[in-house]
């Protein structure tokens, strides 16, 4: 039986919450469920290859809210993100030295030059996600204040991620004064006591304030897509209908309530 739903328009879906289902197996979901703004992630296009993946979604009508990718594929993912017509390609830094943010930060910047002049030609923002500190094999930026002073050194963006933001001090003040570089904002949920780090749980579901993180954002003036990123072995356990479409629709009443 199909399910049916009208979701808040600034709600996205990444595929990257049903994480082991083929992009295939997406397609199917999402007009199953009436999902019809999506992120996508590099590694599902591998399977069936990058033209035959950009030529299904383009098919499908899909609005693209973001794509991302692995710091070593971003220059075929920028031409990606320009062919699906979506304008945010958000992805980790990459590792940095350890106890030297200022000279990873700096070899980051003279990396990226080239690659941000081919963005703004695209129109796409290239996006700073912060991670857990926990990874720092994935990067060495950890909060988004940092996120915003590299954003800021390198011409480019910020992810804004629940996940790796709901705690961390000063966050309201940190993105009011630095809305202009917020290029997108993810959200989900986490349950305090959960001790691995990939461990995310579905909105409404653990102790994230997630209405009052949406309405930080709404008040700062973001005008962007909020995009579900659930995933781990909580959402792997249950299947990824149904906390996919639990948190859709808890996070469209709170959009709703906020008046957005």
């Amino acid at each position: 039986m199909s399910f049916h739903s009208s979701f808040h328009p600034r709600v996205a879906l990444n595929s990257i919450s049903s994480m082991q289902q083929s992009l295939r197996d997406d397609l199917v979901l999402w007009a199953d469920l009436g999902v019809t703004n999506v992120g996508l992630i590099s590694p599902k296009l591998d399977a069936p290859g990058w033209d035959v993946a950009r030529d299904a979604v383009l098919d499908a009508g899909l609005v693209v809210s973001s794509m991302s990718c692995y710091p070593e594929e971003l220059v075929p993912s920028l031409e990606f993100t320009a062919a699906v017509s979506s304008h945010v390609l958000y992805l980790p830094t990459g590792p940095g030295e350890p106890h030297r943010w200022d000279d990873a930060a700096a070899r980051y910047c003279e990396a990226m030059a080239s690659l941000v002049g081919r963005a703004k030609e695209l129109d796409i923002v290239i996006a700073i996600e912060p991670t857990n500190p926990l990874r720092s094999d994935m990067s060495f930026v950890f909060t988004v204040r940092d996120a915003v002073d590299l954003a800021r050194m390198a011409g480019i963006g910020v992810c804004v991620d629940f996940y790796s933001a709901w705690y961390e001090r000063g966050l309201e003040e940190t993105v009011r004064k630095n809305i202009d570089v917020i290029a997108l904002a993810q959200v989900c949920d986490f349950k305090i006591g959960t001790f691995a780090t990939g461990d995310r749980a579905a909105v409404g579901d653990g102790d994230v304030p997630v209405e009052r993180l949406l309405a930080l954002l709404l008040d700062a003036g973001y005008d962007g897509v909020f995009e579900l990123e659930i995933l781990g072995p909580t959402i792997e356990a249950e299947g990824y209908r149904a906390p996919i479409v639990r948190s859709l629709e808890r996070v469209s009443e709170m959009l709703d309530r906020l008046g957005a």
